[in-house]
């Protein structure tokens, strides 16, 4: 016996529960010690007098506070809802490794709720650290493992891949198996989850309500009307990087983040265009040769090869470097040759990857904005051979994550998932030979 659900937040204001198919819902409450979801009460209201089975969760920002605060400011404002909803702590902060701060906030939540929160996270941040003594205080498990970005209609998961595979837990009580879940009634992506029990099953998470009086203080500061939120030109630099996709996809994720598409595609198609085949680079502060590659859709080596810059491969602000428009590190002729376009590929990714400049490409195949490609496509590389680049490898270490990898080896990080298969939750795992 099993349950569908979806989980929602803020992102997803104005959406009408009563017009989605959904057996339970997981709603954002808090974040931080300052933050409460404006939507939240709307929607865990609603779900209430539909009868539906309820959590709510808390994003935690543990670099920046302690649990003790986190969880007091969660109980804070979520006491209306004990015994009425599964408490969750979100664990996707920029740290994951500190275990004792997740068992913390669980446990002092345990408390005030009178039952076991679970805590969310992605099967490779389960599989990265010790979680014993989460699990040796009986606290469920709800992972995320996506097999793609494609979209799954109404709760079919014949194309969610494999169950997560995670240690430490021997089962887990929930799977969120996609971020690009379309269900009748609603009209976006939604992140769809399966729970592991039958409604009874749900009811023993939510316990009775019988928690016993936590001192949380006194508040001593307001809330946020809602996190930092990134500017479209920030966005647009991880659009250019290939963090948000290609042509569907992207519009997709960036309306689903609360983001205007249009309005940063043209900041995206205006760089694109403004940027000449061979240029010069204006060096930042903070730049980093891998990071201006992956910015610009050039193989960082390329850049720095005909900069004359060699390892330990310094740049300084205000340094003007010179952009080459298809050079590479491989031993590759001079003649065209042809890419077939993987799922998750954008142009400036593939250029980076081949070590041309991606105007090159899409001037050679005929691709004007908004420069979509699409699976299966045999894109023509100008100046460029993909059948004779010299390979590299790498060996995994324990700790290892990709982004260290590719920090350590001057690597845009996405090119080595690429370049090796590697798609999300990007599981690596220790002894694993990878090529970069």
């Amino acid at each position: 016996m099993s349950l569908k659900g979806i989980d929602i937040s803020k992102w997803q204001q104005g959406m009408d529960l009563g017009a989605v198919d959904f057996d339970f819902v997981i709603i954002k409450a808090t974040e931080g010690k300052s933050y409460v979801d404006a939507y939240c009460d709307s929607f865990f209201q609603k779900a209430l007098s539909m009868g539906k089975k309820i959590g709510v969760y808390h994003f935690a920002n543990n670099p920046s506070n302690s649990a003790e605060q986190e969880a007091n400011w969660f109980i804070e404002n979520t006491k209306g809802y004990i015994g009425k909803a599964i408490p969750v702590l979100d664990w996707e902060s920029k740290d994951t490794s500190n275990v004792a701060w997740a068992l913390e906030w669980l446990q002092r939540v345990e408390q005030a709720y009178g039952c076991k929160p679970m805590i969310y996270m992605s099967e490779s941040v389960v599989n990265r650290h010790n979680w014993s003594s989460v699990v040796a205080g009986n606290y469920g498990l709800w992972v995320a493992k996506y097999r793609d970005y494609n979209p799954d209609y109404n709760y079919d998961m014949s194309n969610a891949g494999s169950a997560p595979s995670v240690k430490y837990w021997s089962t887990i009580a929930m799977w969120q198996w996609t971020s690009c879940g379309r269900l009748n009634g609603y009209n976006g992506n939604l992140d769809c989850d399966i729970f592991y029990g039958d409604s009874a099953a749900w009811n023993a998470y939510v316990g009775n309500g019988e928690g016993t009086n936590v001192d949380i203080g006194e508040s001593t500061v307001k809330p946020d009307p809602e996190p930092t939120k990134k500017t479209n030109e920030e966005i647009a630099d991880e659009v250019i990087a290939g963090q948000w996709g290609n042509g569907d996809e992207r519009r997709n994720k960036l309306e689903a983040a609360g983001y205007d598409y249009e309005s940063i595609q043209k900041i995206v198609n205006q760089r694109f265009e403004s940027q000449p085949a061979n240029s010069t680079y204006t060096v930042k502060s903070g730049d980093t040769l891998s990071g201006i590659g992956s910015k610009l859709g050039v193989n960082w080596q390329s850049i720095a090869s005909a900069n004359g810059i060699s390892s330990p491969y310094t740049i300084y602000p205000g340094q003007v470097l010179t952009i080459p428009g298809g050079s590479t590190t491989s031993t590759s002729t001079s003649t065209n040759s042809t890419y077939t376009v993987k799922s998750g590929d954008t142009l400036s990714g593939i250029g980076q990857k081949l070590g041309v400049n991606w105007k090159n490409i899409a001037n050679a195949n005929g691709i004007s904005s908004p420069y979509t490609i699409y699976t299966g496509q045999k894109l023509t590389i100008p100046g460029g051979n993909t059948s004779t680049t010299t390979s590299r490898t790498y060996t995994v270490k324990s700790g290892d994550t990709l982004s260290e990898i590719g920090q350590k080896l001057g690597v845009n990080w996405k090119n080595i998932a690429t370049m090796n298969g590697i798609s999300s939750p990007y599981t690596i795992y220790v002894g694993q030979k990878l090529k970069y």
